[in-house]
């Protein structure tokens, strides 16, 4: 991708100083200036031509070096292999050379080739070993991606689109796109201002262009038309992205400073900036800095918005990254944009993270060079927000290829869209390319285990539901031998999922649905249940009665409304109200007293709305006292005191499901 590196300057070309290893006999030094002046102000097209003369009349390793590094910065691999091949046959080279020439190895496919010389610079970098193996078995992960292509997406060139120059970063607009373009759309004398030659490429510097259906044309054709002055200014201008309305634009500018900038000579380079500018009353505005630009340290750009327009987030390489370009946001409030942070960790690597693009469910969309690729550039999604991510997922083939793929857009549907790559088969060096992901088909379905409470042991032969809500229908089956079981489910319908336990007791029950569902899904269900004994008693705490007393004193009404709470909680339960007394007293008064303070005790739960039917009771009188303290017993009152209690005891359970209803598995 021959304009990419105007994106993504390597700081390789400032740390690379090597001296001339052979004398330049017959080189001439105004020829070796001039090629390097041409090197340092990224003008690498015209650098290229003397560079190569260069190394053919007197070859040195200087010479070698600045040319691979200006092939693999204009991205003509092809070249640039060859190129890097020759400097690894000078003495003294960088080991950094392993690197460059493996990394276009394997843009050109020779993956084995690229995967020794990665392993080779580990040999000679020993620190960096860790960094260079992860590259090597990047090759494999690559080759095997590509080899497996995604048989559910469609890619093909979008001819309407593409000229022989670079074109990529379409998004939708009007009635129609935005994309970039160097072509030589407006190179006329009476247009000379426009038409400069960018030496970097050897085109014209990257213009917006707005692209639309040509009303005359039967072969879908598109009909560029440039946007004017106050958003394409003479040197690079896009990307770009825009608010929901598209009323607001959002791009990538690049320049050089001009005469009137007394800070800094003339034909010094900018970094990449953000610019802003608002469609009023179809006029657009004066394009304005983003605030946070800094084009004399740093650069700023690859703009995206989130679907509400409040995140802007960018791309850049100022100070505090973890490495190359690092993917940022800003904030907007009604005091304008937040300082920038960065996306993190999870998102940025010790490489390049650049071409971001949020689709309008969140996901963010982006380029990376760090994270493990099939080629060069690949583009990656993640969940999340700001600078919370989940890891980042490469797309795959047939998204990305050995080349470099970025600047990816999705239409409404979130199936199809544009990416731009400059993959083999194409018109230009970048070209457009439409996507189309075929929906698969989905499926859904409940797995399930039981297993008894406390022990966690299976069990086997359980009848188990599947109960329909709308029809009414039932499907059946057991439990195996391992407690689990399985049903398919229908999509957009509500299910009940129940067991036959008339031997188990559970408290909690729950219903599925795949109702607005929109991947295929495996509930995952739970029962967990507990064997069914004669009964259930429960004894309560603080359920007393004054002597020879038997209404319900303020101080156990706390207690009873515990019992209202799980009665309410388990609406499968009948209890026995269970009252008993001390042992002072006649036993045949004591009973009827008991029975009379168990009676007490049920009023008070049917006065708080739990239905009389579920509720029984019984008087035991002194025959079930807790301690010693019988008749004739010397005993405290606090001793007499707990033997005057109530009880509870479940009498009655009508088995209901304890399910646990959670995505277990999400098939894409």
């Amino acid at each position: 991708m021959k304009f990419k590196n105007l994106f993504i300057i390597g700081v390789s070309i400032c740390m690379i100083t090597l001296g001339v290893l052979i004398a330049p006999k017959m080189l001439k030094s105004d020829d070796l200036g001039k090629a390097n002046k041409y090197y340092e102000k990224y003008d690498y097209k015209f650098a290229i031509d003397i560079y190569e003369k260069l190394l053919e009349k007197s070859p040195n390793l200087e010479v070698a070096q600045k040319l691979a590094n200006c092939y693999r910065f204009v991205n003509n691999t092809i070249a640039a292999e060859r190129a890097y091949a020759t400097v690894l046959t000078f003495p003294g080279f960088d080991p950094i050379n392993y690197i460059y020439y493996a990394g276009i190895l394997k843009q050109n496919g020779k993956f084995d080739q690229a995967k020794r010389n990665y392993l080779m610079y580990a040999e000679r970098v020993p620190e960096k070993s860790d960094y260079a193996v992860k590259l090597a078995n990047s090759c494999d992960a690559a080759r095997l991606w590509l080899q497996n292509p995604d048989v559910n997406v469609d890619i093909e060139n979008e001819n309407s689109f593409n000229s022989e120059h670079a074109d990529f970063s379409p998004i939708a607009y009007a009635n129609g796109f935005l994309l970039i373009s160097d072509r030589w759309f407006l190179k006329s004398p009476e247009n000379d201002k426009n038409a400069k030659v960018y030496g970097w490429t050897g085109n014209s510097f990257l213009k917006i262009y707005q692209a639309e259906q040509a009303k005359d044309s039967a072969s879908g054709v598109m009909q560029l038309t440039l946007l004017p002055e106050q958003i394409n200014d003479k040197y690079h201008n896009g990307p770009a992205t825009l608010n929901a309305d598209g009323s607001v634009i959002y791009f990538t500018r690049a320049g050089m400073a001009d005469d009137a900038d007394l800070k800094h000579p003339k034909d010094v380079v900018f970094r990449k900036t953000i610019y802003i500018a608002s469609k009023r009353n179809g006029v657009w505005s004066q394009a304005t800095p983003f605030p946070y630009n800094s084009p004399y340290e740093y650069s700023v750009q690859h703009p995206a918005l989130s679907a509400d327009g409040n995140i802007l987030y960018f791309a850049s390489d100022m100070p505090g990254g973890f490495g190359g370009m690092d993917l940022y946001y800003s904030e907007k409030s009604a005091n304008g944009w937040s300082k920038p942070i960065n996306c993190g960790n999870i998102i940025n690597s010790e490489e390049d993270e650049v071409f971001p693009f949020v689709r309008k469910d969140g996901t963010l969309y982006f380029s990376s060079r760090g994270h493990i690729t099939i080629g060069g550039l690949d583009i990656f999604s993640s969940k999340g927000e700001k600078n919370t991510w989940k890891e980042p997922e490469n797309l795959k083939s047939p998204y990305n290829s050995t080349r470099d793929d970025f600047g990816i857009f999705f239409f409404q549907d979130n199936l199809s869209g544009y990416l731009s790559s400059n993959r083999p088969g194409g018109k230009g060096s970048d070209d457009i390319y439409r996507f189309y992901q075929k929906p698969k088909e989905q499926f859904f379905a409940v797995e399930g285990k039981v297993t008894e409470k406390g022990t966690g042991n299976p069990l086997s032969g359980l009848k188990i539901f599947l109960i329909n809500k709308k029809t009414g229908e039932e499907k059946t089956t057991l439990s195996a031998e391992d407690g689990s079981f399985k049903f398919s489910l229908e999509k957009e319908t509500d299910y009940t999922v129940r067991g036959d336990m008339d031997k188990f007791f559970s408290r909690q029950e729950g219903d599925i649905t795949t109702k607005g569902a929109t991947e295929s899904t495996v509930f995952n269900v739970k029962f967990e249940v507990e064997k069914v004994e004669e009964a259930y008693l429960v004894r309560l705490k603080n359920i007393y009665y004054d002597f020879n007393k038997y209404n319900i004193r303020k101080d156990a009404e706390p207690e009873l409304n515990k019992v209202v709470a799980f009665l309410n909680n388990t609406p499968s339960v009948n209890i026995e109200l269970r009252s008993h007394t001390d042992a002072r007293g006649k036993a045949a008064y004591n009973l009827k007293l008991s029975e009379l303070r168990a009676a007490s005790a049920k009023d008070y739960l049917k006065n708080k709305g739990i239905a009389k039917e579920r509720l029984s009771s019984k008087g035991f009188g002194e025959t079930q006292l807790l301690n010693t303290c019988a008749d004739g017993a010397k005993c405290s009152e606090e001793q007499h005191q707990l033997n005057r209690r109530t009880e509870f005891k479940v009498v009655k359970v009508s088995p209901v499901l304890s399910y646990l209803p959670a995505p277990l598995k999400n098939f894409r």
